[in-house]
């Protein structure tokens, strides 16, 4: 019943305020899968709260995003990256030099190749991280190393979520497309209306993906530099020198994609870095704390969210 109850307050909050997108009706999926669901089903629901929890609340900061335009920082960032980075472009936000550079170079092969490749990188963000999480919680079930891995990385990437949010709310960012856009502007609800994502930014992927972005000012930290970078952090020691190595490449191609793209600058991957670091820090207690009671017999998650699938 609490599943249901809490399906049916996020469909209607969402109807209410005209927000609702269609990939939101797939979560009515939830509802009698949580009925049906085998001890193992109902497990999954449990393990993998923490991620859907955060997937829900910041599908919600879009209701926000209009009472945090007056404290977005737009000049401030501009001019540390300037500051800091601007001897990559000569003087410029090395962001906007390499917007300028795809959009002078689009009609070329090299550029067009360049430009989709980063796309596909970017867009890869939706699904590293459940695919990860995904093999070893299904193969935690008979191994115990792999659940161990399985809970390290939902406990890490919790807190990133945590770190995140927390920054969104108190610390609003304009990404480096709202000042190509704008200048420095502050964003009002008619600039937000009226904004064209096609002169912002390269690629139609990336377009239609920030458009529909509950959070247009969550520039620090980037999460899409902070997943692949924690990813590699916690496979260190952990993995294969092959997979630390694809992980260490994989993290810096995303760090690269999110510049070259318009989307962050240098020093949101560096916030992405800092928050990265304090996941890694707090990992293991905050693991500990919801995965193994003092005894180890019975997760507390699982004790404090059984009622949810009741």
């Amino acid at each position: 019943m609490t599943v249901c109850a809490v399906i049916s307050v996020y469909l209607a909050l969402g109807v209410a305020t005209h927000s609702l997108r269609l990939y939101h009706w797939a979560i009515l999926a939830a509802a009698p899968m949580a009925f049906v669901a085998s001890n193992r089903g109902r497990r999954f629901f449990l393990d993998w709260l923490p991620l859907f929890a955060f997937w829900m609340v910041y599908d919600r900061l879009r209701l926000l995003q209009p009472l945090l335009y007056e404290r977005v920082s737009v000049k401030w960032p501009y001019i540390a990256e300037c500051g800091l980075f601007g001897w990559l472009a000569g003087g410029e936000a090395p962001a906007h030099a390499a917007h300028a550079w795809l959009f002078a170079h689009s009609a070329t092969s090299y550029g067009a190749v360049i430009g989709w490749a980063a796309q596909l990188v970017y867009f890869s963000y939706l699904f590293i991280l459940p695919a990860h999480l995904a093999v070893w919680w299904w193969r935690g079930g008979r191994h115990a190393g792999d659940r161990q891995s399985f809970v390290r990385h939902l406990s890490a990437f919790t807190l990133l979520h945590a770190v995140a949010l927390l920054l969104y709310i108190s610390l609003p960012v304009a990404p480096p497309w709202w000042v190509s856009l704008h200048g420095m502007a502050q964003p009002t609800a008619d600039l937000v209306a009226r904004t064209n994502m096609a002169d912002a930014m390269d690629g139609v992927i990336v377009q239609g993906m920030i458009k529909n972005a509950a959070q247009w000012f969550g520039a620090v930290p980037s999460l899409h530099a902070a997943y692949p970078m924690l990813l590699f952090a916690l496979s260190i020691g952990r993995r294969s020198r092959i997979a630390v190595a694809t992980l260490a490449v994989y993290s810096a191609a995303m760090c690269i994609t999110t510049v070259i793209l318009n989307q962050h600058y240098i020093i949101d991957l560096l916030a992405a870095a800092m928050a990265v670091a304090v996941a890694c820090m707090l990992a293991s207690p905050v693991s500990r704390f919801l995965f193994q009671s003092s005894d180890g017999s019975e997760d507390i998650a699982c004790t404090l969210m059984k009622p949810l699938l009741e």
